[in-house]
């Protein structure tokens, strides 16, 4: 595949009356120069084409792009020194040129290039289809946006701020009109850069929204060289606008431009210079329009910039109005960053390090200061670079303390897309996080809904900083295009929140046995136990003597259910039970409950051995003493989870023992994945029931 050409392909806002702009495909590169012009910007051009790179090897690192990001002073003000800085074994370049010659030279290796940031969504497609982003067939990381706008001359001669500050195809109408008569020109890159085939969508926008003055003729470009509209004088074979521009749809030659409309063939900060100087062309000086990005402008119009300042500019067009056409979105710039194929041909990439430059720009803190890039500036409307690696995650305040009572913590919030105009994030999957050695343990996920929002419940395990996190992101932004473009989003986070977990004793239940007490419930949290007790503590009504403790439960990391048996005298008694897990949670407060046990059976039944097999099958031996009476003893075999439902004990087989035996084998099926406590119960005509003690089984 072979990219020669430049695109910019933006979702439309919703005042569009065509509804989606029409998308721009590859084509080839044609510098186009007025030809008044041709001798000086000659020079120019060959003082500013981007020298090749020898390829990358271990120790460099090449990154081929947009002049956007050069030209703004993105590149050599933020982003490399703090690349430099952060990986000083790589030696950094970065090549600045037009987003289709970028693409070109990335997919032949031309540029010796390991990475590529553009800001074309139907060149980036194809780059994509072609196979030349890595992983093979990865989306572009979602980096920044910021916006064109429309610069003239302080004196404004087509009075485009006075009548269309917030309109840019209205500005363009303006312009044009203004140049027919003699007064204003419009300085154009030319050829496919992505800032040209964002000029020839307005165009179209012109034509299509019936704001075309007399005299202006606007020829339909090619979806090989970007598609949309452009100038062009009478006389070359376009008799009407919307006609193909010739030679197919090509771009019209210099000597095909009206005298008005001038295409320099250079990059985006030159040619706002140009503008800015506007010498040589008929309209005289203080007469010249150019169309840019943000970034290039404010840092030439800070006085910051090493190339000089631009004195005679003013930004006259920009923030499209939702219902200008075109719509909200219409001078949107988005940008993309991709890791270059290192298996297609004549590439020697350097994967470490165009992975680590990947994962250094995108990060937060590069992200903040990618943001906060010119923010003094304020001159086209405040820091003109807005960061958009990662979405933006709101949530509800999660509380300092939680008072864990078997009920759970509803943690809600909205999942945003950071680049305006593209799809509701939604389906998208949300997880609540426990940081723990500053990495982020997932507790409880959920995924947003039709809107971007979530709600998740869940009950903090133990106590410790927690937050909201999203994982890499993938989706189709643009299903138009052939084939579909989307782009990658960087995982988010919000800032962790420090909660102290207050644990509880939940559902306590004391049950008589003949001479002993059954005791079960559950704790809450149920999970992250690291050195977890229930302890039971007993006193018989009326005694003055203090609780005594009676038994201790160690509890796995994911019991929520427990149970012990005790053996105790006949009477009533008063049973209290502690649960501690120390340094994870705040001690639970005791609670109470009573039993009367009764007098122990003459009956008795114990475990012999306990064994499991595969799929959670279970042979479990036992016996009985005395052996069974005349009609024989019914051993009845319980059951309960310690996680994944409430504490209860259920019947899973009974087993008959014939009159005077006293051994068993019991089988039955025990669900995997969890621990189970046993429990054997001796039924016998004319005797007590009796219990065993417990038993506790790992089924994996």
């Amino acid at each position: 595949m072979n990219h020669t050409s430049s695109s910019l392909d933006r979702p439309v806002g919703p005042g569009d009356p065509r509804g989606r702009r029409r998308r721009r495909r590859r084509g080839a590169l044609r510098w186009l120069l007025a030809a008044p012009l041709v001798g000086c910007l000659t020079a120019v051009v060959l003082l500013l084409a981007p020298a090749l790179a020898g390829a990358d090897t271990a120790s460099t690192l090449t990154v081929i792009g947009t002049s956007d990001v050069s030209d703004s002073g993105l590149i050599p003000n933020v982003i490399q020194p703090g690349f430099e800085k952060a990986f000083p074994q790589f030696t950094f370049k970065y090549i600045g040129t037009g987003t289709g010659n970028a693409i070109a030279m990335a997919e032949s290796g031309a540029a010796g290039a390991s990475n590529l940031i553009v800001h074309a969504a139907s060149l980036e497609n194809q780059f994509v289809a072609g196979g030349f982003s890595y992983p093979t067939g990865q989306f572009g990381n979602a980096l920044w946006i910021n916006n064109f706008v429309l610069a003239g001359p302080q004196t404004d001669p087509a009075g485009v701020a006075a009548n269309a500050a917030n309109n840019i195809a209205q500005a363009y109408a303006d312009v044009a009109a203004a140049g027919i008569t003699g007064k204003a020109t419009f300085v154009s890159r030319g050829g496919t850069p992505g800032t040209t085939v964002s000029e020839h969508g307005v165009w179209a926008l012109v034509s299509s929204s019936g704001l075309s003055p007399a005299g202006l003729l606007l020829c339909t470009v090619n979806s090989t060289n970007g598609g949309g509209e452009t100038p062009i004088a009478a006389g070359h074979g376009v008799t009407a606008s919307g006609q193909a521009c010739p030679n197919g749809g090509a771009l019209p030659a210099a000597s095909a431009l009206p005298t008005w409309y001038v295409a320099t063939g250079v990059t985006q900060g030159p040619n706002v210079q140009l503008a800015n100087a506007c010498n040589g062309f008929p309209s005289g000086a203080n007469s010249c329009y150019v169309y840019t990005d943000n970034g290039t402008y404010d840092y030439l119009a800070s006085g910051t910039d090493p190339a000089g300042t631009i004195p005679a500019l003013k930004v006259v067009s920009s923030n499209n109005s939702a219902t200008a056409p075109g719509g909200a979105f219409e001078l949107t710039n988005y940008f993309h960053g991709y890791i270059i194929n290192p298996a297609k041909p004549g590439q020697a990439v350097n994967l470490t390090a165009a992975k680590d430059f990947i994962n250094y720009i995108t990060s937060p803190a590069v992200q903040v200061q990618v943001g906060q890039y010119l923010a003094s500036a304020h001159l086209a409307g405040g820091a003109p670079f807005t960061p958009t690696a990662s979405p933006i995650v709101t949530t509800s305040r999660i509380p300092s303390s939680w008072f864990a009572s078997g009920k759970k913590l509803t943690v809600s919030g909205t999942l945003t897309d950071a680049q305006p105009g593209y799809p509701v994030l939604s389906s998208q999957p949300v997880t609540i996080a426990q940081v723990v050695g500053g990495l982020p343990v997932a507790v409880a996920t959920g995924k947003t809904d039709s809107t971007g929002k979530y709600s998740i419940s869940f009950v903090p395990p133990t106590t410790g900083s927690y937050q909201v996190t999203t994982p890499q992101i993938s989706q189709i932004v643009d299903s138009s295009l052939s084939p579909p473009f989307g782009n990658l989003l960087s995982p988010a986070a919000t800032a962790p929140v420090h909660v102290t977990v207050h644990s509880a004793i939940t559902s306590l239940t004391a049950r008589n046995q003949g001479g002993q007490a059954l005791i079960f419930g559950s704790v809450s949290p149920s999970t992250g136990h690291v050195k977890a007790t229930v302890t039971i503590l007993a006193r018989a009504q009326g005694s003055k003597h203090g609780f005594k403790a009676v038994a201790t439960d160690k509890l796995a990391s994911n019991d929520a259910n427990w149970a012990v048996a005790v053996s105790l005298a006949p009477g009533k008694w008063t049973l209290q039970a502690k649960y501690q897990d120390p340094n994870q949670v705040v001690a639970a407060n005791p609670r109470t409950v009573t039993v009367k046990v009764s007098a122990r059976p003459k009956t008795s039944v114990s475990f012999g051995s306990v064994k499991v097999g595969n799929g959670g099958s279970m042979t479990v031996t036992g016996s009985i003493k005395p052996g069974a009476v005349k009609s024989g003893a019914t051993i009845e075999v319980l059951a309960m989870k310690t996680a994944g439902g409430p504490p209860k004990f259920g019947e899973k087989t009974t087993v008959k023992v014939k009159s005077g035996k006293t051994n068993f084998t019991a089988k039955f099926k025990l669900k995997q994945g969890y621990r189970w406590v046993l429990r054997l119960v001796n039924q016998q005509s004319g005797q007590s029931t009796s219990d065993t003690k417990l038993r506790t089984v790992n089924v994996k």
